[in-house]
């Protein structure tokens, strides 16, 4: 073969692996928050400014949009049912300090997200956006009450399928700091995607149909979402966690409409955060077109496997 020929080539092979696993990667920052693309495909949103519907709800620190694999936007920001849900979020309806409730994170009441620093790195194919955020109190003179350090790792996994690790520390800055969920028997609370869900939505966990029902739900430690999401063909949502590392894990609170899913923790009664000691969970999304059991499960040994 003419060695000419042969480097055109290689270079064509190293071309398409690279656009097969995502090379292109690249980070653009605004003045309300980081966009994340992949050969020119927008993946996901990070919003650092604070959002309001006409002053209401305002809220920070979260994902929305984020895109499925065929450009479609799979989460929803000020659903009219729910006005204070916002794409992929993570927060609590109590927060108290020595024993007053100070705000209602959910409801983005008496608290506010001050996003103070970023940080993206692309390296090995994998985009990583790191940030710090103030949670500050409304009621104690706009006084940082809690740190939470943010890892945000994006991966492609094939041309049908990619990843989206969540890795979450919150810190106490005040002594006797506590969190909990809803004050009812559903205790929701925490990791929680608002996914624009299609009609033909269907839960299954390890292979097994799950039914939503309105308390928490017991299934395995991964749930996937299938359903017509981009309007043609049907693809999937996979949301995992790491319950055995979950103070107080209820289970899935999980809604075929007008609602978010959450994996419940730590339920009703609220849990202490101290200082030197803090709440760390990891949490991931897969975005697939055809992903088997068998494959999730894979997926979901190496997401518990890797620290």
């Amino acid at each position: 073969m003419d060695k000419h020929l042969f480097k055109l080539l290689l270079l064509l092979a190293l071309f398409s692996s690279a656009n097969l696993y995502g090379q292109n990667l690249s980070f653009q920052k605004t003045a309300d928050g980081i966009l994340l693309s992949e050969d020119g495909e927008a993946r996901f949103f990070y919003q650092t400014a604070t959002k309001s519907l006409e002053g209401k709800y305002p809220r920070a620190n979260y994902i929305h949009p984020l895109y499925g694999l065929n450009g479609e936007i799979l989460t929803e920001d000020f659903p009219e049912d729910h006005f204070h849900h916002r794409g992929i979020f993570w927060t609590w309806h109590q927060l108290y300090i020595n024993g007053q409730r100070i705000a209602d994170p959910w409801f983005c009441e008496g608290i506010s997200w001050n996003v103070k620093s970023t940080n993206t790195h692309i390296k090995n194919n994998i985009a990583e956006l790191e940030a710090e955020v103030n949670w500050v109190s409304d009621s104690l003179n706009q006084q940082p009450v809690l740190r939470e350090n943010i890892k945000i790792s994006y991966q492609k996994l094939s041309n049908e399928a990619y990843s989206l690790i969540f890795e979450i520390k919150l810190t106490a800055l005040m002594d006797n700091l506590q969190l909990g969920g809803s004050e009812d028997q559903k205790g929701y609370g925490g990791f929680s995607p608002r996914i624009k869900l299609p009609e033909d939505i269907q839960f299954t966990s390890e292979g097994k149909k799950i039914t939503p029902q309105n308390l928490p739900v017991q299934a395995g430690p991964w749930m996937n979402l299938e359903g017509s999401f981009n309007g043609n063909s049907k693809s999937g949502i996979v949301i995992m966690g790491d319950p055995q590392k979950l103070p107080q894990y209820k289970g899935w609170i999980l809604r075929n409409a007008n609602s978010m899913q959450n994996m419940a923790f730590p339920g009703r009664i609220p849990i202490d955060l101290g200082k030197e000691k803090p709440l760390i969970f990891r949490n991931q999304l897969l975005v697939h077109s055809n992903l088997s059991t068998q494959e999730i499960d894979q997926y979901y040994k190496e997401f518990i496997n890797h620290h």
